[in-house]
């Protein structure tokens, strides 16, 4: 009697490896794409802050005078102890859902990027309106619109 010797797997065998990676699938996906929201989210802080040096760097540049467009900055002339620096062009990547509550991390005062009412954080370019006080040095962000 010859015996048969059938190598492979069984249906059965490929069904539950199956299963098994579907599973794994199903539960990697909504963790992978938290993650690319937290990435986006991070990039979007880098460019505040980007934009914040700039704002910084121009004032200090500007001794309290105003300064024509450079780039995709502008100084308006120091009034009553403040001065304002317009940053345009400064890329959102994140969805509108507070930055991951990482906007703690930033160096100046912001209410606007919290604030419900404003369009936060969704893509696109936006120009910021950063308000220095010139004896404290203090900078505040006042304003944030989306470019059209």
């Amino acid at each position: 009697m010859k015996k048969n010797n059938n190598k492979g797997f069984t249906l059965a065998e490929l069904l539950i490896v199956v299963a098994i990676i579907a599973v794994l699938v199903a539960i990697a996906i909504p963790v992978f794409t938290s993650q690319l929201e937290k990435s986006r989210d991070a990039v979007t802080i880098s460019n505040v802050r980007a934009a914040y040096a700039e704002a910084s760097t121009a004032m200090l540049t500007s001794n309290g005078k105003a300064v024509a467009k450079t780039n995709n900055v502008t100084v308006a002339a120091a009034a009553s102890g403040k001065q304002e620096v317009t940053v345009e062009n400064v890329a959102f990547k994140g969805q509108a859902n507070g930055f991951s509550d990482m906007e703690d991390e930033l160096s100046f005062t912001h209410t606007v990027m919290t604030d419900s009412s404003t369009e936060g954080a969704t893509p696109g370019n936006y120009t910021l309106v950063f308000e220095f006080d010139t004896a404290t040095g203090a900078c505040t962000l006042k304003s944030m619109t989306k470019a059209a």
